[in-house]
């Protein structure tokens, strides 16, 4: 999988002097902001992995969060109370920026990659694992010491394998509508619950890169999500929140659902599972690809020792 998850692993195992080939079933970046808050620590991983100023250098900072009960602020906090700190707590970036700048990475640091390779069939062994890839030109197969599984929270390897995930699925439903507009908001997190502009639910606002701002609307289990992206849905939630005066432009609109799940072992012989295909979080509090980094960050240094016969 070559979402920022795989190439963290790709670009982190290469630089500990393991060959590294990622296998993708697409050969695009992602489409919308997808994951955008990342924290200090991926911040530090993406450092050593070579493209921190990178993010840093595109996305928007933010220490402060502030969170709101109707009209009133009702609570907020700091995730950089001291000065001098390298990095700031958050750096809010589209995940399609941030996967190009790993791409770009991948090349630079020799990662092969393999796009509109779809792996169709997975056989594990106790000395590696066999594949079967299909292309565009054709299946072939391949056999590796190690197979890092980092294909997403729907994980077709892991189906393929008949391995479950144990937890729930909550049912509530999100909107997310990315917005084009210029705006005198700071760069700041901003929640809030049961606001005036959108009664009995909650809201999220997020500044990104080139004047793009991330609002996330509550909507209920009971929304019809493919009525709730058109566009004479969004556009008055919208309206509501920013007012009448205030132009914007619809980039991208998505609804979701959340579950909290994970597999019961991440291990399987010479497979390891990493990121959403393992484990899948809230997005709230900016857990999903920050953890799947620090999957990546955790397994590389300790796989480089055992291949190398070090441990």
């Amino acid at each position: 999988g070559a979402g920022p998850v795989g190439m963290s692993a790709a670009i982190d195992l290469i630089q500990h002097g393991v060959p590294v080939i990622v296998l993708d079933d697409d050969d695009t970046v992602s489409i919308g902001s997808r994951g955008v808050c990342y924290a200090k620590r991926a911040l530090e991983i993406f450092d050593r992995l070579g493209i921190g100023d990178a993010v840093c250098g595109k996305g928007v900072s933010w220490d402060v969060g502030r969170t709101f009960f109707r009209s009133s602020e009702v609570y907020s906090f700091n995730l950089r109370p001291q000065p001098d700190h390298k990095r700031p707590g958050m750096i809010n970036l589209q995940q399609y920026y941030l996967e190009e700048m790993l791409v770009g990475r991948c090349a630079q640091a020799g990662v092969e990659m393999r796009w509109k390779n779809k792996v169709v069939a997975v056989q594990g062994a106790a000395s590696g694992a066999a594949l079967e890839v299909e292309t565009p030109d054709g299946r072939y197969a391949i056999d590796c010491d190690w197979l890092v599984v980092a294909d997403g929270a729907r994980s077709p390897i892991r189906h393929m394998l008949g391995l479950d995930v144990a937890g729930r699925i909550f049912t509530d439903r999100f909107l997310i509508a990315d917005v084009v507009m210029q705006a005198e908001f700071p760069a700041e997190r901003w929640f809030w619950f049961d606001p005036p502009f959108h009664p009995n639910q909650s809201v999220l606002l997020h500044k990104q890169a080139d004047n793009v701002w991330r609002i996330d609307f509550q909507l209920g289990w009971d929304a019809d999500p493919e009525e709730e992206k058109k566009p004479d849905r969004v556009v008055p939630r919208i309206r509501a929140m920013l007012g009448a005066e205030r132009p914007f432009e619809l980039e991208w609109v998505s609804v979701y659902t959340f579950q909290c799940r994970r597999m019961h072992e991440f291990r399987h012989g010479r497979l390891l599972f990493v990121g959403d295909a393992a484990h899948q979080v809230s997005p709230f509090g900016a857990r999903g690809a920050n953890s799947g980094v620090q999957d990546a960050d955790n397994l590389a240094w300790k796989l480089a020792l055992v291949i190398g016969g070090q441990a």
